[in-house]
């Protein structure tokens, strides 16, 4: 009975019930009808020569009900004869459509098969049956998503060795400078500090990406100035911006709303430090607070290099990083914001009109 559970096993049975049901149908509605017409067809025509009279064709001499019995054998021969040549005929076409369908339902199959392997590169040729083919296209963008979230995966792990490897050189060059006399050991000890410190904050903002997406983030919140929060972290980066002879604009007005202090200075930290860093000498990044009936936003624009259309969805996603000038790092910057944001159960959006013309983050937090 195993054999008969699969799709393909009951289509087929499917399409032979309704040809059984039509075929049953057709004989006994033929075998009820067929002689009765027959006998009034040629007792209307007259009948042959002596058949007529008040006996009628049935009367003849028992001649018409050898007639009718002949008929009807004749009848039923060519009936299963008919039955056997349309039982092989209709299978066969059944067979194929029961193949034509169930075909693309084993290609996902397979397909799915090897995505749960690790093969992300595989995709589902889309059959022509709207259902199915709608279903195909479904695999495939899950499929493409897999890739590319490996890809980035794939990317994070090598930045992030890198990152570690960076500063794990330079703490083995001075203990090693120490040792043989070239640095002092307060030297060492500094910049030993220093990357110790840098260490830690990558590892840091990976733990807390991860609590993120898990949602497990946890919160304090208390009510609290949006515009004195933007003010405090646009004081503590003014001295890169002077650095890299970019101006740095604030303005806006009092809006309060309840967050968590720590973690929202932390967003924003990210957002005009990636402004500045895509953003060239001489140019300006400007960071307005408003407020709306429902919600505090808060933007930040640059005149810089701008975002292309096609990676503006992807801009928030975790360890994307996109091709235009500038945009470098590790990728989990943007995706640290977009998770506090969304813990706060507020939203961030990005805007630009292409490359070269500047972008706009916008952060948006029920008042």
């Amino acid at each position: 009975m195993k054999a008969f559970r699969g799709l393909g096993a009951r289509l087929l049975l499917s399409h032979l019930a309704a040809i059984a049901t039509a075929t049953g149908a057709f004989i006994i509605t033929f075998r009820l009808l067929a002689p009765e017409v027959f006998g009034r067809r040629i007792q209307g025509a007259g009948g042959p020569a002596g058949s007529g009279g008040s006996g009628g064709f049935n009367g003849a001499g028992g001649w018409g009900h050898a007639v009718i019995e002949t008929f009807e054998s004749s009848v039923d021969t060519a009936i299963l004869i008919s039955i056997l040549v349309g039982a092989v005929a209709a299978a066969f076409v059944a067979w194929i459509m029961t193949r034509l369908l169930t075909r693309p339902v084993e290609d996902i199959r397979h397909t799915t098969h090897s995505l749960a392997d690790g093969n992300y590169g595989e995709r589902v040729p889309e059959p022509t049956i709207t259902e199915l083919g709608e279903l195909a296209r479904d695999v495939n963008e899950l499929a493409a998503a897999l890739e590319s979230t490996e890809s980035r995966r794939a990317q994070l792990v090598s930045d992030v060795a890198h990152e570690l490897r960076t500063p794990l050189t330079s703490i083995d060059g001075y203990v090693e400078g120490a040792a043989d006399g070239i640095f002092s050991s307060n030297e060492m000890l500094g910049a030993v500090t220093e990357e110790t410190r840098r260490m830690r904050k990558l590892v840091d903002d990976l733990s807390l990406l991860s609590r993120a997406q898990e949602g497990v983030l946890e919160l304090n919140r208390v009510d609290a100035d949006v515009a004195d929060l933007v003010e405090s972290v646009a004081d503590r980066l003014r001295p890169q911006f002077v650095s890299a002879d970019v101006e740095l604009v604030v303005a806006g007005e009092t809006a309060s709303a309840p967050v968590d202090a720590g973690r929202l200075s932390q967003v924003f930290t990210n957002l005009i430090g990636n402004a500045l860093g895509h953003t060239p000498s001489g140019g300006t990044v400007t960071v307005e607070t408003s407020r709306t009936a429902t919600a505090v936003e808060v933007s930040v624009s640059d005149d810089g290099d701008g975002i292309p259309q096609e990676e503006l969805p992807h801009v928030f996603d975790r360890f994307y990083r996109g091709t235009t000038t500038g945009r470098a790092g590790t990728g989990i910057g943007l995706a640290i914001a977009r998770s506090i944001v969304d813990a706060h159960g507020g939203a961030i959006t990005a805007h630009s009109d292409g490359p070269g013309s500047g972008a706009t983050m916008t952060v948006r937090i029920p008042a």
